[in-house]
């Protein structure tokens, strides 16, 4: 198993990071008062509206595209905005903004919709907080960024539907088959892509996402440990499987990390996954803060345009060190047979928990 940050040693490029928490907060706090942000819903579209006021608050002609799409005759939108399009090589920052219509896990109502202000909002406002402060640094950065709004999500079944019939992740699945309508393959090329998902609520601490391209994660962990947030980026994390808005990218081949939490078997750090109690009341600055600056300064360490930057991680991030070299197989395998020694697979002690031993394991 692999653990993030256990070989990476990084030097941030050193900038004063200006992503404001408050401002974060008052996002989440906007996209609440909205309403329930469900698919098919006036409050689904007047979300996206408020994405697209937003961005043009930061500049009026601010690009953005929508991306509608049905699924079960249900229209749908994504929205994707564009920062640098002048720029060739392009990275995304995702986040879903749909709110599941059915709180499944409720232990008192599981009919009720769930207001979704970690599981949601706090990831698109976050989004919209750098882009305010990527816009501000924007001729200084040697990348194009896109700033993805994912609708339907979170529908799918854990311990009940969220919409019958619908699966998790709808509207990134349907953004990534149809992604050559929004980039020009022959000029253009994707970087890496990441996605934002419960990175808002009280006690944040990042799992080891297991679909998660390891080099990027591993990055990102390092990073976030480097300015300080140790406990929300543990030396060894949690592990786990998770059915996110990245496995699209990653399928399609570009290098993709979730920074998302433990939410399974109502983890005690946070107990209201897919509830009513997925409020404001849970949602903490802290942990905006430390979600956006650890990004933002991902950023900069990999894109500033500055001739002094002497900033190393992992880039490209084609590596997926959770896997082993097929030559390494090889010459392990060669070894086994020519010694005929036993070979005493050592289990790390990290907690994993089996994907078929939980319920809802796979529920984002």
């Amino acid at each position: 198993m692999y653990f993030p940050t256990s070989n990476l040693n990084i030097q941030n490029y050193e900038i004063d990071l200006q992503f404001s928490a408050d401002n974060a907060y008052n996002y989440t706090e906007d996209q609440l008062d909205i309403g329930f942000r469900i698919p098919g819903t006036q409050e689904r579209v007047d979300c996206a509206n408020y994405f697209i006021t937003k961005f043009l608050e930061i500049d009026s002609n601010f690009t953005y595209a929508l991306h509608n799409f049905t699924v079960y005759s249900t229209d749908c939108q994504n929205v994707l905005f564009k920062l640098n399009e002048n720029k060739s090589n392009i990275v995304i920052l995702g986040a879903h903004y749909d709110s599941r219509a059915r709180a499944t896990k409720d232990l008192t109502n599981t009919s009720a919709p769930v207001p979704g202000a970690n599981d949601g909002a706090s990831g698109s406002a976050i989004l919209i907080e750098l882009a305010r402060n990527f816009y501000i640094m924007s001729e200084n950065l040697s990348c194009q960024i896109w700033f993805v709004f994912f609708d339907a999500e979170d529908q799918g079944y854990d311990l009940g539907p969220g919409i019958t019939g619908w699966g998790w992740c709808e509207g990134s699945q349907k953004f990534v088959s149809e992604i050559n309508n929004f980039y020009d393959s022959e000029t253009e090329n994707f970087e890496c892509m990441i996605l934002l998902d419960m990175v808002g609520g009280e006690n944040l601490k990042f799992i080891n996402e297991q679909h998660s391209t390891s080099s990027l994660l591993d990055e990102l962990f390092a990073i976030g440990r480097s300015l300080g947030y140790t406990d929300e980026f543990p030396i060894n994390p949690i592990s786990g499987e998770i059915v996110d808005d990245h496995v699209a990218f990653v399928n399609f081949g570009i290098p993709s990390a979730d920074l998302i939490i433990k939410f399974w078997n109502r983890n005690p750090d946070w107990p209201y996954h897919h509830t009513t109690k997925d409020n404001l009341t849970y949602i903490a600055k802290e942990s905006l803060e430390t979600t956006g600056k650890t990004v933002e300064q991902f950023i900069y360490n990999n894109y500033i345009d500055d001739q002094n930057n002497i900033y190393q991680g992992n880039y490209p991030w084609n590596q997926d060190k959770s896997l082993l070299n097929l030559d390494v197989v090889i010459i392990i395998t060669i070894i086994i047979v020519i010694a005929g020694i036993s070979i005493i697979i050592l289990i790390p002690t990290t907690e994993v928990t089996k994907k078929n031993e939980l319920l809802d394991y796979n529920i984002i």
